[in-house]
């Protein structure tokens, strides 16, 4: 399947870029070289003691956990319970550490002693194994989201769980990465159980309000998309080809803080110009699309058409097949009993703040309705603004430790 660049490069023309004026403002400690390195390279590099782990779902998929027990100067506090971070669509446990260190959300939680766990969902770069398929199979790719909440978070939770000698964790998701919880814990409620607290960034469960330019094309032309990627058997959405990441320096030159990638994204996410660093964007492009299959696009999609927040559309008549009905299964948020965190950003043009407080209405346990109170916060800042830390992680990590 294509990378999203490409897709953005195709459509963009059916959309009129509106040019953002960014500040020359502080840079982040990061560097240039960071879009080429793995997530346990860009720990270790900024001096942090990193683990590599494997866990194997109850359906065969073998995933890839990192865990940060520290840096040079501390060691995780083994009192402390452990926090697991699940990263979003098209993204990896890289999510967490692109800022750099004094910034990215698992430095910060491993300098103040916390045992951080990253996970990695099956499909993306770090979790492209299977005990009976490989990835040039299209039996490999067939899942959405919902097998990644049913089978991938279980199977994480139950190993960080089991290693560290815990009861319970907490639990920080992004955009994808609270979809996968609701699905859990509605779908295996047990697991309520096991969680601590729940924050969850830029919540996914309801779309029907998602205002991005560029998706909504992509959602107006859904089935057409559906149809292609069965012809064509494009059930991988691959990560940017190196080429393409090399082609897009030369468009998207950090000299020039307005350039095309940083609008691009802009129209996917909502613009925030006094947010951006421009070192940030190729760093980004370098890590997203980490991979993912084209089902779990096409089932975001879908809620976006349904307003629902259920499993994947298969069509009446397959429905019935698969479901014994013909409208998919909705999932049961009432049965979501963890105790929950919502953030959310106002100018986030893919969790839009009407289906936020949707989602809020639903779930019984729910801590606190956090509105971020910059009023351009967007999808992407979570990760990547310049003022995260003093807007949003010191935040999360209060609520950890109260």
């Amino acid at each position: 399947m294509w990378s999203i660049l490409t897709i953005v490069c195709l459509i963009c023309h059916s959309i009129q870029l509106e040019a953002y004026v960014l500040p020359d403002d502080k840079s982040l400690q990061v560097e240039d070289e960071d879009a080429k390195l793995s997530t346990v390279e860009l720990a270790t590099k900024y001096g942090y003691r990193v683990e590599t782990h494997h866990v194997q779902t109850d359906d065969g998929f073998i995933l890839e956990l990192h865990r940060i027990t520290g840096s040079g100067s501390t060691m995780h506090d083994k009192q402390l319970p452990p926090v697991l971070l699940m990263h979003g669509l098209f993204a990896s446990s890289a999510d967490w550490v692109l800022l750099g260190p004094g910034n990215a959300l698992a430095y910060l939680l491993s300098d103040m002693g916390y045992d951080v766990w990253l996970g990695n969902a099956r499909g993306n770069r770090y979790s492209r194994k299977h005990i009976s398929y490989s990835p040039d199979m299209n039996t490999f790719w067939d899942f959405s989201w919902h097998e990644i909440g049913v089978y991938d978070l279980p199977a994480i939770v139950d190993y960080t769980l089991n290693v560290t000698d815990k009861e319970k964790l907490h639990y920080i998701g992004h955009s994808q990465g609270t979809t996968v919880f609701f699905v859990m814990c509605s779908e295996r409620p047990e697991y309520n159980e096991k969680v601590l607290l729940a924050q969850e960034l830029a919540p996914v469960a309801f779309l029907e309000h998602m205002n991005s330019p560029l998706l909504k094309v992509i959602v107006k032309h859904l089935d057409a998309i559906d149809i292609i990627a069965d012809l064509f058997s494009w059930k991988e959405f691959k990560p940017i080809p190196s080429v393409v990441l090399e082609v897009a320096k030369i468009l998207c030159p950090q000299s020039k803080p307005n350039n095309l990638c940083v609008n691009l994204l802009f129209q996917i996410s909502g613009a925030n110009p006094d947010q951006v660093d421009p070192k940030m964007v190729p760093i980004l492009l370098g890590h997203i699309p980490a991979g993912s299959s084209t089902k779990q696009i096409l089932n975001f999609g879908q809620e976006v058409r349904s307003a629902q927040f259920r499993r994947y559309d298969y069509g009446k008549l397959k429905n019935i097949f698969v479901y014994d009905q013909p409208e998919p299964p909705s999932y049961n948020l009432p049965k979501v009993v963890a105790p929950v965190i919502l953030h959310y950003g106002p100018n986030d043009y893919l969790t839009h703040e009407k289906d936020v407080l949707r989602l809020a209405k639903e779930l019984p346990n729910l801590v606190e309705l956090h509105r971020i109170e910059v009023d351009l916060f967007n999808h992407l800042d979570f990760l990547i603004a310049k003022d995260v830390k003093e807007i949003l992680y010191e935040k999360l990590i209060s609520n950890i430790e109260k």
